[in-house]
């Protein structure tokens, strides 16, 4: 399903398009194309419209796919403030562009002439197509064109990108094909005429982008606000676990707790919380209860002992068992059949096993050893598995929560943190991993960076590991742990020293 704002962004583009058959080379398209240089044939005419329309989709892609693709490539150094940003330049524009302010910065370069004389005509309609199509290579006929640019790269969404270059396109292409057919009839010209000498409808179509631009600021805003802070903080928290407008968490001192819709806070008679499907599930001495999430009336027990973390939806739970020996396993239970649990993963070394996350029978964890860092996806029916995000030495990733297609995750290197979220799953033939993903938070990384050399000695050849933003010495006092996904919220854990916190972000 579309966003919000990139509804408003792709009907603004097209509307920006549209104001380009005001601009010279929009004028000399459709006479290029109408006339087609002579040859009487139809088939010419519409071969170098087609060609021109692919051409111009093209440009719009490369352009405001480009863009989004840069945004994301950035990440989410301060994404809120990318957001932020793009709200106030979209308004910006929308101003100028209600007013009929002068446009500037204009680009003052037309289409090479020389093109037409020299190529075939499909060959040289695809290329003045791909010019116009990438918006800034010849004039600018409004400012929501700066103005998409900046918000495709604010997005960081190279679909949502894709979407702008091609509806840029079709307003931009429209014009020269409904005028061009028509050319030596007589009806083209007549028209063409029309809109050259009405100036009133150009103006007409910038107010229409004024209001678009005004949307998509009203989109950006409201998406900077969600992420720049957090709705809410549970102090002395951890290990958040989030289903059916209920949260559940582990106190630092003492027993799980439970979050109703209404605001009321419930002690649990046990530890390691986990919310899904309709139940809650908690560990004690005894085992794993799980019970009815609304009456916390007991379903029934399973025999367990030193578990470490839980999972659970409708049909399934899943926990992480520590041995004396410092060996944690992951451990699947069907609910329909408990007698028979089965082993996820381990024996493994305390620390590389994570914090399982289940979505009805499907169950994501984090594997960290020396060689490699996972979130791994297990079809509790089926038993396939794959990993959904996998890095060598170079970055870690930890605390997955699934739901509904969706994966929030952290992902650390020596610079940064990042919780970040998006599909759990690529889709097919993405340009590359990680695109299209949102970073709801980043903060400073924790691991020290020394200086590099040794003081006292030679250090010509020898730097420190520097940051962006930081330098080298300690890193930062802040660490990110467990989080739980709900359909308009993020919670995450931050840790801090021996304290911790549970923060909520809402979803824009």
């Amino acid at each position: 399903m579309l966003s919000g704002l990139a509804v408003c962004a792709a009907i603004t583009a097209a509307v920006a398009g549209l104001t380009g058959a005001w601009s010279p080379c929009g004028f000399s398209m459709v006479e290029t194309i109408g006339s087609a240089l002579g040859d009487a044939r139809r088939g010419a005419t519409l071969l170098a419209s087609a060609t021109f329309a692919l051409g111009t989709a093209i440009g719009g892609v490369v352009t405001f796919g480009g863009l989004a693709l840069a945004g994301a490539l950035i990440g989410g150094q301060a994404a809120w403030l990318r957001d932020a940003l793009g709200a106030i330049l979209a308004l910006a524009a929308a101003l100028a562009d209600w007013r009929g302010l002068e446009l500037a910065p204009q680009i003052r370069r037309q289409v090479p002439e020389r093109w037409r004389w020299t190529m075939p005509l499909p060959l040289a309609c695809a290329l003045y197509g791909v010019l116009l199509g990438l918006g800034f290579t010849t004039f600018v006929l409004a400012f929501a064109v700066w103005a998409l640019a900046g918000i495709s790269f604010a997005a960081g969404d190279s679909a949502l990108g894709a979407l702008v270059g091609v509806a840029f396109a079709a307003g931009r292409a429209a014009p020269v094909l409904w005028l061009a057919p028509g050319l030596r009839r007589g009806e083209g010209a007549r028209r063409l005429d029309e809109m050259a000498s009405e100036p009133r409808l150009w103006l007409g179509l910038r107010r229409l982008d004024a209001l678009g631009l005004a949307l998509c600021a009203l989109a950006l805003g409201g998406a900077s606000a969600s992420a720049a802070a957090s709705a809410a903080s549970i102090a002395d928290a951890t290990d958040p676990s989030a289903a059916g407008g209920e949260l559940a968490w582990q106190r630092l001192a003492g027993s799980g707790a439970l979050s109703s819709g209404a605001g009321a806070v419930s002690v649990l008679p046990g530890a390691q919380p986990a919310l899904g499907g309709g139940l809650l599930a908690w560990a004690s001495a005894s085992g794993v209860t799980v019970a009815d999430a609304a009456t916390l009336a007991p379903r029934l027990t399973l025999p367990a002992a030193g578990v470490s973390a839980l999972a659970v939806s409708s049909g399934w739970v899943v926990y992480r068992v520590q041995s004396g020996a410092g060996v944690e396993r992951l451990i699947a239970v069907s609910l329909a059949d408990p007698s028979h649990p089965r082993e996820l993963a381990g024996p493994r070394p305390a620390g590389q096993l994570g914090r399982p996350s289940l979505d009805g029978a499907r169950a994501v964890f984090a594997l960290n050893t020396a060689r490699r860092s996972a979130i791994e996806l297990v079809d509790l029916q089926s038993g396939a598995r794959r990993p959904l995000r996998m890095a060598g030495r170079d970055a870690q990733y930890a605390n997955p929560s699934l739901l509904a297609g969706r994966l929030l995750f952290e992902r650390t290197t020596r610079c940064a943190q990042q919780l970040r979220l998006g599909a759990a799953i690529a889709p097919r033939g993405a340009a590359r991993a990680g695109a299209g993903e949102r970073t709801l938070l980043q903060m400073r990384s924790t691991v020290r960076r020394d200086v590099g050399y040794e003081p006292g000695y030679e250090h010509a050849y020898n730097s420190a590991s520097l940051c962006a933003g930081g330098g080298a010495g300690g890193g930062g006092a802040i660490r990110l742990g467990p989080t739980a996904l709900a359909s308009a919220s993020a919670y995450v854990t931050e840790i801090a020293g021996g304290d911790a916190r549970i923060a909520e972000i809402v979803l824009g």
